[in-house]
C-alpha cells in the first residue's frame, strides 16, 4: 500500500481521475491521497475539494510568483512532500500540473527515488519565459540517466495508448494482417481537428493552455496523435526488425499572428476581435506557439533509400467550433467552444485498408452561449 500525492488538482483530476483514486483506496492500493498546488489556486482547489466524493488527507499550497513559467524551487517541493508523507507508508506521486511545471516535480521524484506518474507531454522546457524544444532531448537523457540507477519507477500517462477503438479496431487489425501476409504498412493518414476558438487577446492572457510561452498545439493535445502515429508506423519495425528505418517529415504551420487573415472578419467583429492585433513589421506576434500544423512524411529503408510508407499528419485547432460567447467564464475547463474530430486511415498497399472517425460533441448546455459546460 502507498500514499498518493497529487500535484495539480485541476478540473480533469477532480472530474475524471478522482473516481480512479477512490477505487484505488477501496481496493487497498493506496491508503489515501494528498494534494500539492499553488497558493494562487487556493480558492478553486478548495471548491473542488469541497465537492469531491473522497477528501484528501492533506493539502499544501506552495507560494508562486507572478511569473508562472518559473520553476518551483526544489526545497519547496521537498518540504511539501515531507509534510504530506505518511509515516511507514511509501509515497507515490502523480504530476498533473500544466506542462511547463512538470520538470521540477519530475526531477524531484527521480533524484529522490519516488515512484511517479507524469502527464504527457513530459517536458516543455522554458528558458527566459520562452519554450525551448531543443532542451527536451538533453533534459530527458539526463533524467533517464539518473533514473537508471534508482529503484523507483517512473511512468508517462498516454491515454490514447489504451483507446479501445485505436487498439482493438485499428492497431490490432493492422498487426494481424501484416504478420499473416508479411505486408508492410504503406500508407497512413491522420487528421486531428480540435475545434478551438481562442480570440487574439486570449493568446496573450490565458494561463490554461498558454500559447504565450511559445509552445502551441503540438504540446496542447497533438502529442496524443503523434504517439498514435508512432504506434502504427512502428508496426513496420516489428515486421522487419532487421531493417533500419528512417522517417522524413516536411511540415507547415499557422500561428496566432496569422489568425486575423484566416477568420471571417464580420464574425470576428462580433467578438471585438477583428483586424490584426500584431503589426506586420513587428516580431511580437512570433513569440506565440503554433495553432495548426500540417505535414507529409515518408518512411524509408535507410540501407536502400527505398520508400516503404507515405502519409500525412494534420493537427489543426482552427476548425469548426461552437463558440458564440465573447468572454471565457472563470473556473471552467475548455470553454472556448472546443469540439474534436479525428480521422485515421491506414493501408497495406493493394491488400487492405482500415479507417476510423472519432468525434466529441459538447454538452447541449454549451450551445447556449451564456455559461458553457466544459468539453
Amino acid at each position: 500500500m502507498h500514499h498518493l500525492i497529487v500535484i495539480g488538482f485541476d478540473e480533469i483530476v477532480a472530474n475524471k481521475y478522482l473516481p480512479c483514486i477512490r477505487d484505488a483506496i477501496n481496493s487497498g492500493y493506496i491508503d489515501s491521497y494528498s494534494i500539492i498546488d499553488l497558493e494562487s489556486q487556493r480558492t478553486e482547489i478548495d471548491g473542488r475539494i469541497q465537492a469531491a466524493s473522497v477528501k484528501p488527507r492533506g493539502v499544501v499550497y506552495l507560494p508562486d510568483s507572478g511569473d508562472r513559467a518559473r520553476e518551483t524551487p526544489q526545497e519547496l517541493i521537498a518540504a511539501a512532500v515531507q509534510r504530506l508523507r505518511v509515516p511507514g507508508v511509501p509515497t507515490k506521486v502523480y504530476i498533473a500540473t500544466e506542462v511547463r511545471a512538470h520538470e521540477a516535480y519530475l526531477r524531484f521524484c527521480v533524484e529522490n527515488h519516488i515512484n511517479s506518474l507524469v502527464e504527457k507531454p513530459v517536458l516543455a522546457p522554458v528558458v527566459d519565459g520562452r519554450f525551448k524544444p531543443s532542451y527536451i532531448t538533453k533534459t530527458m537523457e539526463e533524467l533517464i540517466g539518473v533514473a537508471a540507477d534508482s529503484p523507483a519507477e517512473h511512468s508517462v500517462m498516454t491515454l490514447s495508448r489504451y483507446h479501445q477503438i485505436y487498439n482493438q479496431k485499428v492497431v490490432a487489425s493492422l498487426r494481424e494482417r501484416m504478420e499473416r501476409w508479411e505486408a508492410p504498412l504503406t500508407s497512413f493518414h491522420l487528421r486531428a481537428a480540435g475545434g478551438v476558438w481562442n480570440l487574439q487577446r486570449e493568446f496573450e492572457s490565458r494561463d490554461d493552455h498558454p500559447y504565450k510561452y511559445g509552445y502551441g498545439m503540438m504540446m496542447h493535445g497533438a502529442y496524443h496523435y503523434v504517439d498514435l502515429a508512432t504506434q502504427i508506423l512502428s508496426l513496420n519495425a516489428e515486421l522487419f526488425p532487421e531493417r533500419q528505418l528512417r522517417l522524413e517529415v516536411s511540415a507547415f504551420g499557422a500561428f496566432p499572428i496569422d489568425q486575423h487573415q484566416r477568420l471571417s472578419q464580420p464574425i470576428a467583429r462580433r467578438f471585438q476581435d477583428a483586424g490584426a492585433r500584431w503589426s506586420a513589421d513587428s516580431n511580437e506576434g512570433f513569440r506565440f506557439g503554433e495553432t495548426d500544423v500540417t505535414s507529409t512524411f515518408r518512411l524509408v529503408d535507410a540501407a536502400t533509400g527505398r520508400t516503404i510508407s507515405l502519409g500525412t499528419l494534420s493537427f489543426e485547432q482552427t476548425t469548426p467550433s461552437i463558440r458564440d460567447w465573447a468572454e471565457l467564464p472563470d473556473g471552467l475547463y475548455n470553454v472556448n467552444g472546443r469540439t474534436s474530430s479525428v480521422d485515421l486511415e491506414a493501408q497495406l498497399s493493394t491488400l487492405f485498408s482500415t479507417a476510423s472517425t472519432a468525434t466529441t460533441s459538447p454538452a447541449a448546455s454549451a450551445r447556449t452561449g451564456s455559461m458553457p459546460s466544459p468539453v
